[in-house]
């Protein structure tokens, strides 16, 4: 078996084990905890998604950009890296009680400034797997997220089942998670990677005029990712919000399964082929295609399966989540194509071009996310996010594609558009038929 075929098993083995515990995670907190609470989690998740942007500032992916370097170059980009972390702690803390404020739910600030927790971690552990990542050592750094995981998700659900702790147990988890995962991290890995006490002006600069910009970015990504669960939380209230995030989570769950095996594996590759464009755009065009079709069959089955997951996941107290997710499956199925796109901008230092895309592709969301101000419902908002999605697919190319790996528009529309159509069409027979997969079908065992 080639080394790339047994790190590729080992990836989806090990996000695919992260994604079974996350699903039942999910499945725990949603019988444990009321709506409100869901809601409350929600918006935590929404802040720390963009807080952990802010903390890298992309000095993780820029190591891995760096094929050649001196371990004074690798220890001043750990440390700008661990500053930003405990940087971003601090923001945490100071706008808990603002964010707390605008929501009207006193709770959140205690639960915030719980979560500045992760910072004296993080910054630590995103240098430590970025070299796992540049070595190819996927299959130690595979072991090491599957056994952490394991350990924090057994932490959390304890809590959950014999504490008082809701919203809380679920954020400490996250700390035990990272803690435990560092500490293997310095184990398991060579003795080189760890940093010296030495400072290079040069590389600083260079790190923070290439991080700026993918700072910029995923900043802005997120601020675009989370923007539907912060208009639902402030315009329809925490319960609405809980509602809304238990279908918008079982529509990311496969996302956080594809999404690290794309950029692990992409990522390197992307950065050995930098200097050989025609061999750059083929093996572009070519994951793409094998993304969509992967995604495409894998958001089908949810769909079909959609009431069954609900009822098994959730419980019959959240049916009405499943009546969002048809809706949101075209988001997901072309939601992967952002990890390869963005995979190649930092492979080849292009994270300016990446920066300015964020911007056109926010404003894109933006446009389409306002119209709900008009029909504040949440199926609408869940409709919002396939429709946003289709557009940031198409203009992708003229603003990022083809800056960056020069390809032309229709040999990339063909990757994922027809595809894209047989899927809609596929799911609208589906809901006219009613071939949806019924929890009443297995009354006995559920």
């Amino acid at each position: 078996m080639s080394g790339l075929k047994s790190q590729a098993i080992w990836l989806l083995g090990s996000t695919g084990f992260a994604a079974v515990l996350q699903v039942l995670q999910l499945s725990v907190l949603a019988r444990k905890l009321e709506a409100h609470e869901l809601g409350l989690l929600a918006i935590i998740n929404a802040i720390l998604a963009v807080a952990s942007v802010l903390q890298d500032m992309g000095m993780s992916s820029y190591l891995v950009h760096r094929q050649d370097i001196t371990r004074r170059e690798q220890s001043t980009i750990y440390w700008v890296n661990v500053s930003l972390s405990l940087c971003t702690g601090l923001i945490m803390l100071i706008i808990a009680w603002p964010v707390s404020w605008f929501y009207h739910l006193p709770e959140l600030t205690g639960l915030i400034m719980l979560t500045s927790l992760n910072f004296l971690v993080l910054g630590h552990l995103s240098q430590y797997q970025a070299h796992f990542v540049k070595t190819k050592r996927m299959v130690t750094l595979a072991k090491i997220e599957m056994v952490t995981k394991l350990f924090a998700f057994l932490c959390t659900v304890a809590m959950l089942y014999f504490t008082t702790l809701t919203v809380a147990a679920a954020i400490l988890g996250l700390f035990i998670a990272a803690f435990t995962r560092i500490l293997c991290m310095i184990y398991f890995g060579e003795k080189s990677w760890r940093p010296t006490w030495e400072f290079d002006r040069a590389t600083f600069i260079a790190a923070v005029r290439y991080g700026i910009y993918q700072l910029g970015s995923q900043t802005i990504n997120q601020l675009r990712t989370q923007a539907d669960a912060l208009i639902v939380g402030k315009v329809m209230g925490a319960d609405m919000l809980g509602i809304y995030s238990l279908a918008k989570e079982l529509i990311l769950q496969p996302l956080k399964l594809v999404s690290p095996v794309i950029n692990r594996l992409a990522l390197p590759r992307f950065a050995e082929k930098q200097h050989d464009p025609e061999q750059l755009k083929k093996l572009f065009l070519k994951g793409t295609f094998v993304i969509m079709l992967f995604s495409s069959v894998m958001y089908l089955a949810i769909g079909i399966l959609s009431p069954v997951i609900v009822r098994v996941l959730y419980g019959s107290s959240h049916e009405q989540v499943y009546h969002l997710i048809p809706l949101m499956l075209l988001f997901g199925m072309l939601r992967p194509m952002g990890g390869l796109t963005g995979a190649i901008s930092q492979a080849n230092g292009r994270t300016n071009v990446e920066f300015y895309w964020n911007i056109v592709a926010s404003l894109v969301v933006v446009a389409v996310l306002a119209t709900t101000l008009i029909w504040p419902n949440v199926i609408y908002v869940a409709l919002t996010l396939s429709i946003s999605q289709v557009l940031i697919s198409a203009f992708a190319h003229p603003f990022f594609i083809k800056p960056v790996i020069g390809i032309r528009f229709m040999p990339y529309a063909r990757q994922w558009v027809s595809v894209s159509v047989v899927f809609v069409g596929l799911m609208l027979l589906v809901n006219h038929f009613n071939l949806f997969v019924m929890p009443e079908w297995f009354a006995g065992w559920l």
